[in-house]
Parts: C-alpha cells; structure tokens; sequence
C-alpha cells in the first residue's frame, strides 16, 4: 500500500484542523501506531482512500497564544525529525490561512518566515499555501487579500516553487488539494539539517531564527520593564521629596 504523508502548519484559526477533518471525517483514533499517536501538540490522522494510506499531521499555530514559538517549532520538529528517521518522506506540506483575515502581525510574519525556513526551497514545490473560509468569505474582499498574500506576503516561496490553492470547505475541495501533490516525496530542509548534517535543533537554519526572535522579544520586554521601573522610582521620588 502506498503511503502519503502530509503537515499542516499555519496560524492558529486559520482551518488547519477543519482541513483535515474534511479528509478524514474522525478524530484520530485511541490506541493507534505510537508513531502516529498525538503528542505535545502535534496529532496525526489517518485515511484509506483508492488503495493509498494518508497520513495528514495537524500542529499547533505559529502564532499560538499559549505556546511560545519555540514550544511550537519544538513539537514541529521532533516530529519531523522522528518521521524522517523512520524513512518517511513527505509528500506535502501544507499551510492554511484564512481569507477573511488580513491583518498581519509581527507575529504572523515571524510565524510564516519560520514556515518557509523549515521547509527550504529544494521542497517548495511540495508546498501548497492554501486559503480557507472562501465559503463565508466577501468574494471581491477575499480575491483582494488573495492578491496581496501571492505578490507580497507569499511571494519568494511561490517564486521557489509553492503553489497557492483555495479550500471551499468541502472533502472534494480537500482532496483536489491532497491528490494534487501526486507521489513525489522530499526531505525538508529542516529534516536534512536534523538528521542527515546532525544539526542541533538551535542551530538549523529555522532554529537560529526562532531563537534570535525570542531573544529580541525578551531584550525589547527587558527595556520596557526597565524604563516603567524608572519612571516608577521618578514618581516616588518625587513624591518623597514633596512629603519631606
């Protein structure tokens, strides 16, 4: 039986759970392969479909609120880690994002900067950047924000080879996405950074920026702390020398 293994990856809302329920129709199941079992974050799903095996991997949002972005790049890649060491290539790699939503945080644009580093360019033709809620979406906004994610936002990773796609919420829509990937497999560059050049996770090509991005984070909170510190002890200070 052949198998075809699939991620999906994007920001939190943006379909990626719904996606693969499309696919699947069922929660994974209890028991299932170790393996393919969820863990810290990341939970696989599995479906038979004309002979095939799919495995389609859901994990946490990059922009996840309650997970940092290291937490969630970790779960990632020990997962994309453990499955290369098993042999197992992937057939795709796909990210979600809601149509209806074009804001763009820092956030965001770190999260899908993070994306495209742990996939690299050799494996951006297995990458489909897919837009979700089309069914609910304003039809002329929506063509709008799809406009502006290929010509800015998605443009360097499209150019590479990544094709953007739309979900209609619907398993057909689902699977025209999936079985469009055809049979090809490749290694992420994360997993050839892991596995075959014996990285440590920190010192991958997405780890280096997941690590300098937190660091600039704490540094910048660090300075804001410091600074209404300051102003703190200004205003007691002043006070003091009133009461005195």
């Amino acid at each position: 039986m052949i198998v075809s293994s699939c991620t999906v990856m994007g920001k939190t809302g943006s379909g990626m759970s719904n996606l693969i329920n499309n696919l699947t129709g069922m929660p994974p199941e209890d028991g299932a392969d170790q393996m393919f079992s969820c863990t810290k974050g990341v939970c696989a799903y599995e479906s038979h479909r004309n002979g095939w095996r799919f495995i389609f991997v859901d994990t946490p949002g990059l922009n996840n609120g309650e997970l940092s972005q290291s937490m969630v790049f970790g779960a990632i890649a020990r997962w994309l880690e453990e499955t290369y060491r098993h042999s197992i290539k992937l057939t795709g790699v796909i990210y979600t994002q809601d149509i209806t939503d074009d804001s763009w945080s820092p956030t965001d644009m770190q999260g899908f900067q993070l994306f495209h580093r742990l996939c690299g360019d050799e494996a951006a033709d297995r990458v489909r950047l897919v837009t979700t809620m089309w069914d609910v979406a304003d039809k002329s906004e929506a063509d709008e924000v799809e406009g502006t994610l290929k010509e800015r936002l998605w443009q360097s990773l499209i150019q590479t080879g990544a094709q953007p796609q739309r979900f209609n919420n619907t398993p057909e829509s689902a699977w025209n996405i999936v079985e469009g990937l055809g049979k090809t497999t490749k290694m992420l560059l994360l997993q050839e950074e892991l596995v075959d050049m014996g990285k440590a996770m920190g010192d991958t090509t997405a780890g280096k920026s997941v690590w300098r991005e937190e660091s600039v984070t704490k540094r910048n909170w660090l300075e804001r702390y410091k600074l209404r510190l300051e102003r703190a002890l200004g205003r007691t200070n002043r006070l003091l020398s009133v009461a005195g």
